[in-house]
């Protein structure tokens, strides 16, 4: 076991757990009591449910730093590094990137369409940063420190298009049944503009996949150990 990539996850994950544990609720009378409770809560807001994934996916790092392997060859690689690196290069990494972009991104153009400033008065600052800034803080160094075995072809994207089509569905629900959109930014747009919008969004988690491959092979060289070994099976 790496000791220092230990403690760079063990960090990450104990980020997340204290952001897990800290269960902010808005005010009682305030304009987002019956927004937040409507609907499940905070796990109708995909940040808090990408919060979920990082901080699973660093626990199982920490696991497998104690447990698994870290070996370049597949055949030699236990479960928990398998699932680790399918994991991290699927869902984990294009997620962290896409929550913490978009929301810096609308942030930056108008605060008002995805985290009013009224939000500062309970809201904590270091809570938004756990939930908006440290998932691609985390999934940057990840790539940089950690050799992963990616899928290719087109498998290495079904995990991020049914995670945004499962997500998708339930905040159109929320919308049809609780009669509220997740994040003001959706009230601006009619249906059409809605929808677009919508089918834009599928393209930079799409983007982000391939990114983390770039990145990865820019790093670490070619998988051709996995390629061959691939091959053989």
């Amino acid at each position: 076991m790496e000791v220092l990539l230990f403690i760079v996850h063990f960090g990450v994950f104990f980020g997340y757990i204290c952001g897990l544990y800290y269960d902010v609720k808005p005010p009682k009378g305030s304009e987002y009591e019956v927004a937040y409770w409507a609907f499940g809560g905070r796990f109708k807001y995909l940040t808090f449910l990408d919060m979920l994934l990082q901080c699973g996916y660093f626990g199982l790092c920490v696991a497998n730093d104690l447990f698994g392997s870290e070996a370049k060859i597949q055949k030699q690689q236990s479960a928990l590094q398998k699932y680790r690196d399918w994991l991290f290069t699927t869902l984990v990494f294009p997620m962290g990137l896409f929550v913490s972009i978009i929301f810096w991104g609308l942030y930056s153009i108008d605060r008002e369409l995805i985290f009013p400033a009224t939000l500062d008065l309970w809201f904590p600052a270091w809570l938004n940063h756990v939930m908006h800034t440290l998932p691609a803080i985390g999934v940057l160094i990840e790539v940089f420190m950690v050799q992963h075995t990616y899928e290719t072809g087109v498998k290495r994207f079904k995990p991020i298009v049914a995670a945004y089509f499962m997500y998708l569905f339930w905040i159109c629900y929320i919308a049809y049944f609780g009669g509220l959109w997740v994040y003001p930014v959706f009230e601006v747009f009619d249906v059409t503009g809605r929808t677009i919008f919508f089918a834009a969004l599928l393209f930079p988690n799409l983007f982000f996949v391939l990114l983390g491959q770039k990145i990865h092979t820019t790093v670490w060289g070619a998988d051709e150990e996995g390629k061959k070994d691939r091959k053989t099976e």
